[in-house]
């Protein structure tokens, strides 16, 4: 299914407008955003997938500003962040937007209601322990506020990542495999972590992942190749997700320049 993407919609919390990213000069640059428009909807749950080299972490990563785009625009509720300073955007990124990772990143000198507040101490801002108590609740980390990262899971490290994601209250959230160092039936809880953020709360999500799993559970998914949106699906299976993928990998194989043969 090809993607369609017009003008942006009043509903719209995040778009990206004809975004490039070239990385070197000359000869040697490498084209990894050819042009990517699109647009997200408020409390929606979109996840990013294509086949090794399509762009996906450069996406992110220009999505959430973590890198400058060559040319183009990024906007959030209507504002060019691309226009900003790094320190307008990184108080930005630090009070509007959250990110989870693959790797947890957490502090093993600290317990997890440390870990979960941290960012607000970073901010030099006051941790509302209503607010912190509610959050550690919805991940399940109630029984495991005084522990510290190495006497926890992976399932429950990335809950307490999870959870500093949400306590500054972001209404974006960026995902980077976020269930990527996980077996199937803790990324599944994982999951429904993110799809109960959405559905229950005030984020929007934008998920990059390579599982087929992940992003059915995902509104809609978006498929890059080269850089380029190469197709869309709504509500989308499993199945239909490994279709797509399947479809778009055998494509990518057949880009592949031939390897000239050996003179022996």
């Amino acid at each position: 299914m090809r993607a369609k993407q017009g003008r942006p919609t009043s509903d719209e919390l995040l778009r990206l407008q004809d975004v490039r990213k070239v990385y070197g000069r000359s000869r040697n640059s490498v084209e990894a955003l050819a042009g990517v428009t699109l647009g997200f909807r408020r409390h929606t749950f979109t996840a990013v997938m294509g086949p090794s080299g399509s762009g996906k972490s450069t996406f992110l990563h220009c999505a959430a500003l973590l890198d400058r785009p060559t040319s183009g625009s990024v906007l959030l509720e209507g504002e060019d962040l691309t226009t900003m300073k790094e320190r307008s955007l990184t108080k930005l990124r630090r009070n509007r937007i959250g990110f989870v990772f693959q790797s947890f990143n957490l502090l093993p000198a600290l317990n997890v209601v440390d870990n979960v507040t941290l960012p607000l101490r970073l901010a030099g801002k006051r941790p509302n322990r209503r607010l912190v108590d509610e959050v550690i609740e919805r991940t399940g980390l109630t029984a495991r506020r005084k522990h510290r990262p190495g006497e926890l899971s992976g399932g429950q490290q990335q809950r307490v990542a999870i959870a500093r994601a949400l306590v500054t209250q972001p209404v974006l959230l960026f995902g980077d495999e976020p269930t990527g160092a996980l077996d199937t039936e803790t990324a599944l809880e994982i999951l429904g972590l993110l799809r109960s953020a959405v559905d229950t709360g005030e984020q929007t999500a934008v998920v990059v992942t390579h599982d087929p799993v992940v992003a059915s559970h995902a509104d809609r998914v978006v498929f890059l190749v080269d850089g380029r949106v190469s197709a869309e699906l709504e509500r989308p299976t499993v199945q239909e997700v490994a279709r797509q993928m399947t479809q778009l990998g055998a494509w990518a194989r057949r880009q592949q320049p031939t390897r000239p043969e050996r003179v022996i």
